[in-house]
């Protein structure tokens, strides 16, 4: 009995704890007490510049130890960009006092936030884009680092960005980037065949369109210049194929027209046709034919009024 209960306490901890996808502790000290409440909102990829644009998903009182936590059916099922932030209870959202970094998350993963450093900074997760996007910017912290001037070291980000990034909401952040710098027009011109290709996978992702939605209107243009080339090219390539057609249709008459008009030489006369060309005389050919020279000639005159020539030479020629 001891067991069957121990069992049921176990999976009702387990279930309660796989509920909560947001989680963490805060250091209760002078300003933070649990007067506070722990606002969870929801952004999109613009929202990453401007916080106006955040949507409240729910709030989560301050436990007398600091902790708080979101249960993962207040969440997205697809990976989607939240942020937590710090308020007294019954104020404004402008009288925000601190509040995290970005993060993504959907609601079959985690992130725990722990004690220490800057608030919400230091946090786990099970969310893989989540950690993809935090190798992104690990990597343009030491970019930064190594070159102030972030149009110096375009090429290896750009090459960062399209090599080592392989979770679609994260590169669209990374295009972002490149937009807010003013050098994604020109990697597009560029790199057209990669754009359109990442566009028809975001089509084809179940991410909102919402978010990708500067990037489509960005490459409307090119899209429409891609098609106008492939109809021009096909185009080109129907008027080649039917003047390819034409051509041969006209050839096969007028070898067909020639080869009706020539008349069909005797067994005979094909004969004496080869031995002319082997250049062998009239005489000779009577030799070897045990004919007579004239039958000999008249088969020649039959041969050249057949192939409308009027001497060896142009039957030659001819041939």
């Amino acid at each position: 009995m001891y067991n069957k209960h121990l069992i049921y306490v176990l999976l009702f901890s387990f279930g309660i704890h796989a509920q909560t996808a947001v989680s963490g502790q805060l250091d209760l000290k002078d300003q933070i007490t649990k007067e506070y409440k722990v606002y969870l909102y929801k952004l999109n990829l613009e929202g990453l510049k401007d916080s106006k644009m955040a949507e409240e998903v729910a709030w989560s009182p301050l436990g007398t130890d600091g902790s708080f936590s979101f249960k993962s059916k207040l969440l997205s099922n697809q990976d989607a960009f939240y942020q937590l932030y710090l308020n007294r209870l019954g104020t404004i959202h402008n009288d925000t006092i601190a509040k995290s970094k970005p993060f993504i998350l959907s609601s079959r993963d985690s992130i725990n936030f722990k004690q220490g450093g800057h608030l919400f900074a230091k946090y786990s997760t099970t969310n893989l884009a989540d950690k993809e996007w935090k190798r992104l910017r690990d990597f343009e912290q030491r970019i930064q680092k190594e070159d102030n001037e972030f149009k110096h070291n375009t090429k290896e980000r750009k090459s960062y960005f399209k090599d080592s990034l392989r979770i679609l909401i994260v590169k669209l952040i990374a295009i972002q980037h490149l937009e807010d710098k003013n050098l994604l027009n020109q990697d597009i011109s560029k790199n057209s065949e990669y754009y359109l290709t990442l566009l028809e996978e975001l089509q084809e992702s179940k991410l909102p369109s919402t978010e990708y939605q500067f990037f489509e209107k960005k490459l409307a243009f090119l899209t429409k210049e891609v098609v106008e080339h492939k109809y021009a090219w096909s185009k080109t390539i129907n008027i080649i194929l039917a003047v390819f057609v034409i051509g041969l249709i006209c050839f096969t008459f007028f070898n067909r027209k020639y080869v009706e008009t020539v008349p069909e030489l005797s067994k005979q006369e094909r004969t004496i046709k080869k031995l002319i060309l082997e250049g062998k005389s009239n005489k000779e050919i009577a030799n070897e034919l045990f004919i007579s020279l004239s039958t000999v000639k008249t088969h020649i005159t039959n041969i050249y009024g057949k192939l409308n020539v009027s001497n060896r030479q142009e039957l030659l020629q001819k041939t």
